[in-house]
């Protein structure tokens, strides 16, 4: 990887698994903690290959863009790179054996010293070339506030298909001279990274508040609540799965036939905004004990749409690549994707990219319903004049229900 490179939370080896990046201690969570702070992110994954590998980590610091920062690392950083991953343990009593790492930071031997994004490269030990994993999150110094809401009456439409965010941030504490220059904005609807917007520039900057609202930047389409699934046993079947049966070497859930919700009008939902949590059936640490089946989706549509199809939500890291892409079979007339997955509870949603677009729309097969509830995430970066880094000095996320009308 070169300077040049946009860091993001990503598998690169087949016999990775279950990658998820959190506060540690909490079941669901954004990859974010303060500067400082008593917290920690915990990374977790699990290899799938032949027995112990010997992993270890580097730390990258980033700017806003995801691209390596200007710091040395003495600079954001205490401790040494290349730490060898000592927290692992092997599956107990599962068809499929694998063995779970996980990484916990700051720690004993690695203190973070600036705020901004970080990226975690994953390597086998003495091997410098593509990282099995990257794990990314980032570290908040919280020197502004910001209020924000959500609306469905917005600049396109009322009560249709879109929302619009409108935020201020209070600089009261921490006043920004220059904030057309020296702030970056990112936005995520529901962590996603193929519609992230960022550098909106603010409608309105007073002497303790910068406006950002009537934005076009900041309408989204409103999309829909997440489908659900559960595996938890291979013994019953779980929430949406149709069956479950043995075929050497793992157990296959095929998750109910699903359909285009487009025209079908909105029916909520209490989802998780896309995310998944292992669990299992009369575990007692799901960390080790859960299976792994391999599970088969399939979405019914008479005819193929142009472009590509892709499963989306954490458990592809929000992404969308060839690992979630999914193929249309002519003679079932149904998109379909086989996918390895630990047993737990997910979150999905079906993402369609038109031909030559990197963006995943919601309209083609979920439906944009102006009633569904989203979860917004703001991150504010400054970076004045001579400065070497972004600092990340507020971040803010809306509650689901905080949707006004």
């Amino acid at each position: 990887m070169n300077a040049e490179t946009h860091y993001q939370t990503k598998v690169s080896h087949s016999d990775i698994h279950s990658l998820q990046v959190k506060v540690l201690g909490e079941i669901i969570s954004e990859p974010y903690i303060e500067l400082n702070n008593e917290k920690q992110i915990e990374i977790s994954f699990d290899d799938l290959g032949d027995g112990y590998t010997g992993y270890s980590y580097s730390i990258i610091h980033c700017d806003a863009d995801w691209k390596k920062s200007q710091l040395m690392v003495s600079e954001y950083m205490t401790g040494f790179q290349e730490v060898l991953i000592e927290d692992y343990a092997s599956s107990i009593a599962t068809t499929t054996p694998y063995i779970n790492y996980r990484i916990t930071l700051p720690n004993d031997e690695v203190q973070l010293t600036k705020s901004g994004n970080y990226a975690v490269l994953v390597h086998k030990q003495g091997e410098h070339t593509e990282p099995v994993l990257t794990a990314c999150f980032s570290i908040v110094e919280p020197l502004i506030d910001i209020s924000a809401s959500i609306s469905s009456n917005t600049d396109i439409d009322t009560n249709n298909e879109h929302q619009q965010l409108s935020f201020t941030l209070h600089t009261e504490q921490f006043p920004i001279a220059f904030p057309q220059n020296d702030l970056k904005i990112s936005i995520k609807q529901n962590s996603r990274t193929d519609n992230e917007i960022d550098n909106v520039q603010p409608m309105n900057v007073q002497a303790n508040k910068i406006v950002y609202s009537h934005k076009k930047e900041l309408i989204f389409k409103a999309g829909n609540e997440f489908r659900r699934m559960e595996f938890l046993s291979h013994r019953y079947k779980g929430l949406g799965i149709e069956e479950i049966h043995f075929v050497n070497p793992y157990y296959h859930v095929s998750v109910e036939q699903d359909a285009s919700k487009k025209g079908k009008g909105y029916k909520y939902d209490q989802d998780q905004n896309g995310r998944f949590f292992i669990q299992c059936s009369g575990c007692n640490n799901p960390n080790i004990e859960a299976d792994y089946h391999m599970v088969h989706f399939s979405l019914h549509i008479n005819q193929p749409l142009a472009g590509e199809v892709y499963i989306s939500g954490e458990l592809f890291q929000n992404r969308l690549s060839s690992l979630n892409k999914m193929v249309y079979n002519n003679e079932t007339k149904c998109y379909e994707k086989s996918v390895l997955l630990k047993q737990g509870n997910y979150n999905y949603q079906y993402l369609h990219c038109p031909p030559g677009s990197t963006r995943g729309e919601t309209i083609s097969i979920e439906g944009d319903y102006f009633q569904a509830e989203n979860e917004y995430t703001i991150l504010t970066f400054y970076r004045p004049a001579g400065a070497r880094y972004d600092r990340l000095i507020g971040k803010k996320s809306l509650a689901n229900h905080q949707l006004t009308f």
